[in-house]
């Protein structure tokens, strides 16, 4: 697949086809993120949207559907794709252990990162754009999460889905279904105070409880976080970074501000050729 970046610095180690790496000189570890540690199954298609990018037919990073052929996820989820390896992007998938019928599989033809993200860290640019190599069919099991206005501030209860670890500690634990949970949106300075001297960047956006008992951590990022109204349901924002251990008190998942990007997300949604 072909890539767009401008400025891509040095390649950090790949694990997996994932990058690993310490993202912040907190007192906590700030690893890339979208572990749902508290979640609960979900209802079988009840994310049409949701995405599962695999290497070698496993899971390694979430996305949502933008686009009949766009997929939006985190830019340190590129990290097979920038060493040229084949990165498929399924849809309408629910549990790995017993594959759906209803499942679309794509291959990812081209990818764009952005121009200011640091290849291998995850702040404060960490977006990037999919593009499959043919369109999704579109029906009730593999549908469009719709993208908000520039630079709106959402408040309120958001749901997070992905297949990242259900565990607390440091031992993960898989899940073969599909996770969800459920956040408030945090106050931005009451985040930025939480993860001092960490990398909470106007184009971020946390989600969480001082408290803790849920919350996202290391596992794969890229999935949405979607604000779900009475007549469509909206990405707030894309998972990036927490802290470890995952759903702790003052551990607030981290994620890129979807509306602070939208231009450039939808700069990326006119390329179709």
């Amino acid at each position: 697949p072909r890539s767009h970046q401008t400025n891509r610095d040095t390649m950090a180690p790949l694990q997996s086809a994932l990058v690993l790496l310490l993202a912040a000189t907190t007192a906590v570890q700030a690893k890339p993120a979208s572990k749902i540690a508290g979640g609960v199954p979900s209802g079988e298609h009840e994310f049409p949207y949701q995405i599962s990018l695999q290497l070698d037919g496993r899971h390694f990073c979430g996305g949502s559907l933008i686009s009949d052929r766009f997929v939006l996820t985190a830019g340190h989820c590129t990290g097979a794709l920038l060493s040229g390896l084949t990165v498929e992007a399924v849809a309408g998938e629910h549990d790995f252990a017993a594959p759906s019928e209803q499942a679309q599989r794509r291959v990812v033809d081209e990818f764009w990162i952005h121009e200011d993200y640091v290849v291998g860290m995850v702040a404060p640019n960490d977006v990037a754009v999919l593009r499959v190599d043919r369109p999704y069919e579109l029906n009730e099991f593999v549908g469009l999460v719709q993208l908000p206005g520039k630079n709106v501030l959402h408040d309120g209860t958001c749901v997070i889905s992905g297949w990242g670890s259900v565990s607390f500690n440091a031992y993960p634990i898989y899940p073969d279904v599909l996770q969800k949970a459920y956040l408030p949106i945090m106050d931005q300075e009451e985040c930025v105070q939480i993860w001092a001297g960490g990398p909470v960047a106007d184009s971020n956006v946390c989600a969480g409880t001082a408290e803790g008992g849920t919350g996202v951590c290391s596992g794969d990022s890229g999935g949405p976080l979607v604000l779900e109204g009475p007549e469509h349901k909206e990405q707030v924002g894309i998972v990036s970074w927490g802290g470890v251990p995952c759903g702790g008190p003052n551990n607030p998942g981290v994620f890129v501000r979807v509306s602070y990007f939208i231009d450039w997300i939808e700069d990326k949604l006119a390329r179709k050729d």
